[in-house]
């Protein structure tokens, strides 16, 4: 393959080499898009989808599923100088006699120091009791 007469007549002594760097860059460029211009007839890519396919089926049947609800985690609250069970009821939405059940309580008094098992809390249930 001949080279270009651009680039032969780019060496030339008599030139900038700035400038002669331009011309072989040019040249190289322009041969590029030719180059590129020649795959034009292939096929294009499929976009890649960007959503995930969905499993159909034919005969789709109507079922339901019970899930048990996890069980209700424990926590501990450990008492601090002032607290008083009340305080310390509507501070975790339960009431003063499930935090007394809870923690076999008789009577409302309290160290400073102990661990109370905070009961769970039941949704929609009334914690003034």
């Amino acid at each position: 393959m001949p080279r270009p007469r651009v680039a032969a007549t780019a060496a030339r002594s008599d030139r900038p080499p700035a400038l002669v760097a331009a011309v072989r860059v040019a040249t190289v460029l322009a041969a590029m898009v030719a180059l590129s211009g020649a795959c034009a007839s292939e096929p294009e890519a499929e976009p890649i989808p960007t959503t995930l396919p969905v499993l159909t089926t034919l005969r789709p049947q109507l079922t339901t599923t019970t899930i048990a609800a996890p069980p209700p985690q424990r926590r501990i609250y450990v008492v601090q100088p002032g607290d008083t069970l009340s305080r310390i009821a509507n501070g975790f939405g339960v009431s003063v006699r499930s935090l007394m059940d809870e923690n076999g309580k008789e009577d409302t008094l309290l160290r400073i120091g102990e661990q109370l098992v905070i009961p769970p809390t039941v949704v929609g249930a009334n914690s003034s009791q």
